[in-house]
């Protein structure tokens, strides 16, 4: 029986189970919100240009993967890409699709995965863990040993060595730096809106991000319900429910986190290329800045790139030649470093949204950022102000602070937040955010966590923002009590801000020293998540 294939993305009909259908819905809600033994029996389907095998793949502990390996139409050794998908996914995403065939056309051989535990792959959800580690140092083992079985020869650096990149988004953009720092074969990676510390992720300054944990252990489970014995380690759970009874999140889940972070890793030489969102509420832009300037400082080869999405609802609006670029620039990256072409990638790119126009930069910020000194005296509440949660109907939960802007500016950076408070009672948690004209920018905040009464001097790194602000705009700092993305305190008795010696600290240039519009063409050619 001959299947029906859709020319865009190489999935068959045959493939959208009930299982399918409700992952998928359950993947755009995270958004709003990846010699080797071969069981099973492998299907092929075509496309004009890109034949796919789909087959299971024995781990190094027997765990069976589900996988499908694009196959390009080219003859002779390929290159190859090795992807899985993000967390609660699974690899016949329209995230993950449309990525491989865009490296499929280009003649690379690709494989592409669901991590251990999700869809259609055997065992338990460990996080990016070791086991996750091995199963995809296994399945580069598989890309070593292709060499045309399934219709493609893989191109070798040496025995069991493969030309090989690594590309994913959020859970399948982590796994890319396990996998750098475990295995020396990895010649590329483009880890796209993911984590540098995930201590940092979900629970910044100490303070637990709920909202994102609850969604993203449901989701897990969600994604798991259907997949026989696959499950999420029980583990998460148990660490969850610790963190929202006791406020803080349990120190065994802070080791598991720091052992899959990429700020505990100093050995990472692979070529990355990061792409991040700037309004990315989970992974924020400072993630990305983090582990580049990490790389930069261990002289690794990385590249860094910023566009208007992430776990945030504007992904879905993401115009599609936006993604192509960035998609064309993972592509050229892979060119340059697995295929060995003189191709070249802008060391920094960054999209202007208010503008709806690309930027390129040497470095980030801009060479011609500096900081601008804004005093919270200054900002019209007074010398103090005195917030707490909201016992009563007269409690101030919150205060704003507000300056208006003297020139056209480019904000660009990372803001820093000197504020010096009295805490009564055993702690406080203060949640900040920035505004421009009344709008948060970037839906963009940080929280902080004091411990111990009396006098603290706070100093608060802000998350990296971009954006234009014009003469006689207002510029505002929210301090609050309360969010309702984090848990906030259950034991403070209120908080007093000293506006004499606090300050706020902008990264900011002359917005008449920004670059002339980039008038490149770019590639159409891409739909949806691609």
């Amino acid at each position: 029986m001959t299947e029906q294939t859709s020319n865009q993305s190489g999935v068959s009909g045959s493939e959208i189970d009930r299982r399918t259908v409700l992952q998928s819905t359950a993947t755009a809600a995270a958004v709003a919100a990846g010699g080797v033994g071969v069981s099973g029996t492998a299907s092929a389907s075509t496309t004009t240009s890109v034949s796919f095998e789909r087959m299971t793949i024995e781990s190094y502990d027997g765990t069976e993967l589900g996988a499908t390996l694009y196959v390009p139409a080219e003859s002779g050794p390929r290159p190859s890409v090795l992807m899985t998908h993000g967390w609660g996914a699974f690899r016949q995403s329209p995230i993950t699709v449309p990525k491989a065939m865009e490296y499929a056309k280009d003649g690379y051989a690709v494989l592409t995965y669901d991590s251990r535990g999700f869809s259609s792959s055997e065992g338990t959800v460990g996080l990016n863990g070791p086991r996750e580690t091995k199963d995809a140092q296994r399945l580069i083992d598989f890309l070593a040993n292709e060499t045309g079985q399934y219709g493609v020869d893989v191109a070798l650096d040496g025995p069991d060595n493969p030309r090989v990149g690594m590309d994913g988004i959020s859970y399948a953009g982590g796994i890319q730096f396990q996998v750098a720092a475990a295995d020396d074969r990895l010649n590329a990676m483009v880890p796209r809106i993911t984590w540098n510390d995930l201590e940092y992720s979900l629970a910044p300054n100490g303070v637990v991000k709920s909202g994102w944990l609850t969604a993203l252990l449901g989701l897990g489970e969600v994604n798991t319900l259907f997949d026989g014995d696959a499950q999420v380690t029980d583990k998460l759970t148990e660490w969850y429910t610790d963190a929202i009874a006791d406020n803080e999140v349990p120190d065994d889940a802070l080791r598991a986190f720091e052992q899959r972070s990429v700020a505990d890793k100093s050995n990472i030489d692979t070529p990355t290329f990061l792409m991040q969102g700037w309004t990315d509420s989970l992974f924020n832009p400072t993630e990305a800045l983090r582990t580049y300037r990490q790389l930069q400082d261990a002289g690794t080869e990385s590249r860094l790139l910023f566009y208007e999405g992430g776990h945030d609802l504007s992904e879905l609006t993401v115009e599609f030649s936006d993604r192509g670029r960035m998609n064309d620039h993972a592509v050229r990256w892979m060119d340059q470093h697995v295929r060995g072409q003189n191709t070249e990638v802008a060391q920094v790119s960054n999209y202007l949204d208010q503008r709806d126009r690309w930027r390129e930069d040497e470095q980030f910020p801009p060479a011609d950022t500096s900081f601008e000194t804004y005093e919270l005296a200054n900002g019209g509440e007074g010398a103090s102000a005195e917030i707490e949660q909201g016992w009563a109907w007269f409690t101030d939960e919150a205060v704003t602070y507000e300056w208006s802007a003297d020139e056209d500016i480019e904000l660009i950076g990372e803001p820093e937040i000197e504020l010096s408070v009295d805490v009564e009672g055993p702690e406080a948690r203060l949640f900040f955010e920035l505004f421009h004209d009344g709008d948060n920018i970037n839906g963009m905040d940080q929280p902080m966590l004091l411990d111990g009464s009396g006098r603290h001097e706070v100093s608060v790194t802000y998350p990296a923002i971009q954006e234009f602000v014009n003469e006689g705009d207002s510029i505002g700092l929210e301090v609050s009590v309360t969010n309702t993305w984090y848990l906030d305190s259950r034991t403070s008795d209120g908080t007093t801000i000293d506006a004499t010696n606090s300050r706020l600290h902008l990264p900011q240039r002359p917005d008449g020293n920004a670059p002339e519009e980039d008038e490149d063409e770019e590639d159409d050619d891409c739909w949806w998540f691609c």
